[in-house]
């Protein structure tokens, strides 16, 4: 018998997949309910005669990591954040699998070569003499419980006079900034591939001028939108100029949801499912939140709490490489989580030094470096302490530009 060729091999993974449980029959027609596709798409996959997109992958995950795919009628896709603990795990790992199979059956693009910084990165590297400035977001008046009353009689926190008070004898110029922990990491990774580079930051309410953010630009943060900015200044300019990049990815708050806890991301999709700006061709949605841990022994699986907050178990963050709507010449990051933890994962992802060489490579290997979007899943280890995310493992990434 010929041996099966890489895509032959997917096929035959996907097709054992849904044979694997034997005392519950899964037909192709169940796998096109849950996906919404047609059962000819589905039969090519498993044939091998196409290839699956990763995200179609990640969704085989999902179904497969529980049964309770086919506890209604008809077969869904259980939430991600309904997932037990073993689910997934168990969605975790076949996704490692699935993915690992589609990039085989691809043969591996070549990677790209361009010149590196001081440190040997490419990431962070700007060979050019243009400035860098980092844009950081500002805590709201809500977190560092500021009121204009209390402002009037002098009855401020310390913290937040020190925050917003800059002829304060102890103001403290980024005490108020939401992700200062990644600031600070990325702060002297940039100066050390470009030292001699002008690096510059400020909080997105301090800008006044359009000049001010017309060169290499960082955007860190901002994954919160319902943050409300101190009197020092807006954030209109900013949010103007986000509006011009036309991603189909964005955070939102849910009107319903938690005030602090209860963001996502979400990305607007066509009647094909692929990723689209604009509400005449996006047709749906898929949505993607942060995991907390659960007590899974209670009805419900209320999240764990420690100290009045729950226990975060990922984070999402957002990642963005393109030109500068201000400024062709020069290149737009974006960093940004649901929480602080997101970002600081995502900075991590192309600074950490044991993992920015093979995060750059899986970059560019797989996507454009200079224009790409993706939505990374961020670990964070008992609630506590963030794991920088190793891109080239397929668990890691939720939803990518194609």
């Amino acid at each position: 018998m010929a041996e099966l060729t890489a895509p032959e091999r997917l096929g035959a993974r996907l097709r054992a997949l849904r044979q694997s449980w034997d005392d519950l029959p899964v037909r192709q027609r169940h796998v096109c309910e849950a996906f919404g596709l047609s059962g000819a798409l589905i039969s090519s996959w498993e044939n091998g005669t196409a290839l699956p997109s990763e995200d179609r992958l990640h969704a085989y995950a999902r179904f497969f990591a529980t049964r309770r795919s086919m506890a209604q009628h008809p077969a869904r896709l259980v939430p991600s954040e309904d997932l037990t603990t073993e689910e997934e795990r168990a969605r975790s790992e076949l996704i490692d699998d699935l993915v690992g199979l589609r990039e085989a059956a691809l043969g591996g693009p070549a990677t790209g070569v361009r010149e590196t910084g001081a440190l040997g990165g490419r990431f962070w590297y700007f060979p050019d003499d243009q400035p860098i400035t980092i844009l950081c977001t500002p805590l709201s008046q809500r977190q560092l419980a500021y009121t204009a009353q209390a402002a009037e009689a002098g009855d401020l926190s310390l913290a937040a006079q020190y925050a917003t008070n800059p002829w304060h004898p102890n103001a403290i110029r980024n005490l108020g900034n939401g992700d200062i922990d990644a600031l600070l990491v990325l702060v002297g990774h940039i100066r050390a591939e470009n030292p001699a580079a002008d690096v510059k930051w400020l909080s997105y309410d301090r800008i006044t001028s359009p000049d001010q953010i017309a060169g290499h630009l960082v955007l860190l943060g901002g994954g919160d939108d319902s943050i409300g900015v101190l009197p020092s200044g807006d954030i209109s300019t900013v949010r103007s100029f986000q509006q011009e990049l036309e991603l189909p990815v964005r955070p939102r708050w849910p009107a319903d949801a938690d005030e602090e806890f209860g963001g996502e991301f979400v990305v607007t999709v066509d009647a094909n499912g692929v990723p689209a700006f604009g509400v005449d061709r996006s047709v749906g949605e898929e949505v993607y939140r942060p995991r907390f841990a659960r007590d899974e022994q209670l009805s419900g699986r209320p999240r764990r709490v420690a100290r009045g907050a729950p226990l975060l178990t990922a984070d999402v963050a957002l990642l963005v490489r393109t030109r500068n709507p201000l400024n062709p010449s020069a290149r737009l990051t974006i960093l940004s989580g649901i929480f602080s933890r997101g970002t600081y994962g995502a900075v991590q992802a192309f600074v950490d030094p044991r993992f920015r060489t093979r995060n750059e490579q899986w970059l560019a290997a797989t996507l454009d470096p200079e224009d790409f979007w993706l939505l990374l899943q961020v670990p964070v280890f008992a609630g506590r302490d963030t794991i920088t995310p190793d891109l080239g493992r397929p668990a890691n990434r939720l939803r990518m530009s194609s």
